[in-house]
């Protein structure tokens, strides 16, 4: 299996890296991928490892440091901080829901290669079950962050009984070079995810490299050789959630930065003071802002605490507990984007020029900000029917 190599702590490895993502972020938009050495140095400074099993090459970090380490590579480029957000938490997913002998097929031959891309919801499906497996044949999934670095894949399917009614959700890895990759993300922003849709034609996927998505959302996991450590027993749909929200605030942590730098520059037009940083207007801006963003990162971070302790105590977070998560989440995401909109109000209108920074931040965070997981309106209101006494409308947490 892997040898786990001696690691900084990713946190201080992605803030060393923001300066140079930065200056690769306009290239990433062109070439509409994560640039080849980016890649390089995010696997050599474990950022696609961090919650991998320790005995498959991994570190077997909590979901702190690993939101932490988001949202630092997230402040230098909106595109690379959601491929290691995604392709990182993809390691958690596959490491609790698929059993040893997937682990070991999967890992058992050069494991610092291997990097997940994947999506959980089709848009087309015609699965039939055969011996010792399911035959896919045809599938279609869209938005498969990471498609164009991934080794393997993880993908969901339905599975209905005859009268055509759902009756369980599967999740299946497949090696990525049994998928055609169709070169369709043309987007607004984060262009450089490589998010295209992938197709399986006639693909065969052994017993043992399917699990039921349904019951690991509630803790039901097939990965009995891990059940020794407490990460995972992590809570999985709230941590892939986490997942798309951490990637903004990095973005917005980024756009302040950017704000306060400008304002020693910035001659003011009709505000009865010779400087932007002089007015009240200003002050008033950039404090909430401020504060939004901060309240933002408290949500996140402590969701991610929250999970953390549970896991510790090697018990799956209950039920209302996870719903709550969704709703935290969908807050913090409102949060940044009034942040967004209150800069952009005190920027005035130099940002519609291109090359301006606070275009790409604008681009960026409104495509993660529209992810149907992170909208603010579907998570309160589901959260509201619990505290209502009535069941919730969302199908997983």
């Amino acid at each position: 299996m892997g040898q786990v190599l001696k690691q900084k702590n990713p946190v201080e490895v992605a803030k060393s890296l923001v300066t140079k993502l930065k200056e690769r972020a306009q290239e990433t938009e062109d070439i509409r991928r994560i640039p080849d050495e980016s890649i390089i140095e995010l696997k050599e400074g474990g950022l696609f490892t961090m919650l991998r099993p320790k005995r498959y090459g991994g570190q077997e970090l909590n979901l702190r440091t690993y939101s932490e380490a988001v949202v630092e590579i997230s402040r230098g480029c909106a595109s690379t901080g959601w491929i290691v957000a995604l392709c990182a938490i993809r390691e958690l997913m596959v490491a609790e829901s698929f059993t040893e002998k997937a682990h070991d097929e999967i890992f058992g031959e050069h494991p610092e290669e291997v990097l997940f891309a994947g999506v959980y919801e089709p848009r087309k499906c015609i699965v039939k079950k055969v011996a010792d497996g399911y035959l896919i044949e045809e599938g279609i999934w869209m938005f498969c962050s990471g498609s164009l670095h991934a080794t393997w894949g993880y993908f969901g399917f339905p599975i209905y009984n005859e009268e055509g009614v759902l009756i369980d959700q599967k999740l299946m890895t497949v090696p990525f070079k049994e998928l055609e990759i169709h070169d369709d993300w043309h987007t607004l922003g984060l262009r450089g995810t490589g998010s295209n849709s992938v197709k399986m034609t006639n693909v065969f996927v052994p017993d043992h490299r399917i699990t039921s998505f349904s019951e690991a959302l509630n803790g039901n996991f097939e990965s009995t050789h891990l059940r020794d450590i407490p990460l995972y027993h992590s809570a999985l749909f709230p941590g892939l959630i986490l997942s798309l929200g951490l990637p903004g605030l990095g973005v917005l942590k980024n756009a302040l930065e950017s704000f306060k730098e400008s304002l020693p520059f910035r001659r003011a037009a009709h505000m009865g003071v010779e400087f932007v940083k002089d007015a009240a207007s200003t002050h008033a801006i950039l404090a909430e802002a401020s504060l939004k963003v901060e309240t933002a990162e408290h949500y996140f971070y402590g969701l991610a605490d929250l999970i953390d302790a549970w896991a510790s105590k090697k018990k799956y977070m209950e039920r209302e507990a996870r719903v709550k998560a969704l709703a935290d989440i969908g807050y913090a995401n409102k949060l940044l984007k009034e942040a967004l909109d209150l800069l952009l109000a005190g920027s005035g209108s130099g940002f519609v020029y291109d090359g301006h920074p606070m275009q790409r931040t604008i681009r960026d965070f409104l495509t993660l900000h529209s992810h149907r997981s992170l909208s603010p309106i579907i998570t309160l209101e589901n959260y509201g029917r619990e505290l209502s006494g009535l069941q919730t409308n969302a199908i997983r947490y």
